[in-house]
């Protein structure tokens, strides 16, 4: 696949989901049930509607999207390419996200709350899709970037949680919270993994240089 087509097929998928899973309630007609009392179904489209409604989930459509398109770690072209990805992911996903719920709420599309978060995807689209070209880099710089998803997750669920009405808040805050220990550590022990290869590469040619 062409790596420009990589972010629009990304959030058209993303967008799209994330509004069905938004009407599973309705499609199911449980949506004037208490949300403590729905079917497992609407439970289960609701654990996975406080994930995908989270701010820190899109921006990690948009560091993946700039991740995917990265081919030569280092390059500016490489980080000009997640750039454009992940400003297209975000612009796709909040399309196909608006558009579909007009169709399943019969409203229009092209409303205020369509705007705003276009704005919003042009504006933090292209440093997120940069980041995600940047995780690719070896050293303290991959590491720092590769750090942004998992501590803008956790930060999210301590510091906006979900809502506690809901019977899936706190699977939904343990899951996050562990997913991003998780990385945390995959991401650091990538970097001691570099640090040890630099180390033990740089001991090498010391030794190896002809003295005098």
């Amino acid at each position: 696949m062409p790596w420009v087509l990589i972010g629009p097929v990304a959030g058209l998928a993303w967008g799209a989901v994330d509004s069905v899973v938004n009407h599973v309630p309705e499609f199911l007609g449980e949506i004037a049930t208490p949300r403590a009392e729905r079917s497992g179904w609407a439970q289960a489209s609701e654990f996975a509607s406080l994930i995908l409604d989270a701010g820190w989930a899109w921006a990690a459509l948009a560091v993946l999207s700039g991740w995917l398109v990265c081919r030569s770690p280092g390059s500016g072209s490489d980080i000009a390419r997640g750039a454009v990805a992940g400003w297209l992911a975000l612009v796709f996903a909040t399309s196909a996200y608006y558009f579909f719920d007009s169709i399943f709420d019969n409203d229009t599309w092209w409303g205020i709350a369509t705007r705003y978060w276009l704005i919003g995807s042009s504006l933090f689209g292209p440093p997120l899709g940069a980041v995600g070209a940047l995780i690719r880099r070896p050293g303290r710089v991959g590491m720092l970037a590769g750090m942004v998803v998992p501590v803008g997750a956790a930060l999210q669920m301590l510091v906006r949680p979900p809502a506690s009405n809901s019977l899936m808040a706190v699977p939904v805050r343990s899951t996050v919270l562990l997913g991003a220990a998780i990385a945390a550590a995959m991401v650091v022990r990538r970097y001691a993994t570099w640090r040890r290869a630099s180390t033990s590469v740089g001991a090498e040619s010391r030794v190896d240089r002809p003295s005098g």
